[in-house]
């Protein structure tokens, strides 16, 4: 499944959504198409499940268990931006902007299953952190939001409209230190959890 997930992301990035038939995703992974109606009714039944397949490759459900609430949000974030801002993940991107007006539910789809669910993870991360007392009451869906903007907002739109733009990890890494500091008491006053989404 894993090959041929890799090969549908392929297919789908060189060719375009619109233009890829089943037939060349097929052909791509090196099976029948008959094979591949087994597994995927339809193209954008394939296309959701390779979505997916992002996910893990994040380790979202998988952040680090050592350390404090801050230590692992940090390590979590770190994660999501080697994945979000790779060049495969930068590509596919690309493929749903420039098909927004032929397929418009591949938007929704990479929101809902991209997005929402790394903004999911963060809040759930969020409920074990000490916020800065100024976020009192702010809803955490919010915050996570606002942290993932502060993350990857430069380097992601930069990655999607520059070709020649090279990602600097050791200023991102940088920005992540920032923006958990804006939004998290230090380390050492970290505890129990202040309120839930």
């Amino acid at each position: 499944m894993t090959q041929l997930l890799a090969a549908a992301k392929d297919t789908f990035t060189s060719k375009g959504f619109a233009a890829t038939t089943m037939d060349d995703i097929a052909s791509a992974a090196g099976m029948s198409k008959k094979t591949l109606y087994k597994l995927f009714e339809s193209k954008t039944e394939l296309f959701r499940a390779m979505l997916l397949r992002s996910l893990p490759e994040a380790n979202f459900a998988d952040a680090p268990l050592e350390g404090s609430p801050v230590t692992r949000l940090r390590a979590m974030l770190r994660e999501a931006a080697d994945v979000a801002l790779s060049p495969g993940e930068i590509a596919l991107q690309r493929l749903i902007i420039g098909e927004r007006q032929a397929s418009p539910a591949l938007g929704r789809m990479f929101a809902e299953v991209i997005m929402e669910s790394g903004t999911d993870h963060i809040i759930e991360l969020l409920k074990a952190v000490r916020l800065e007392p100024r976020f009192e009451g702010v809803p955490l869906r919010l915050i996570a939001e606002m942290l993932f903007g502060m993350v990857f907002g430069h380097d992601h739109f930069r990655l999607l409209t520059d070709t020649d733009f090279k990602l600097n990890r050791r200023v991102l890494d940088r920005r992540i230190d920032l923006a958990i500091a804006t939004f998290c008491a230090p380390d050492d006053q970290a505890g129990e959890p202040q309120r839930t989404a």
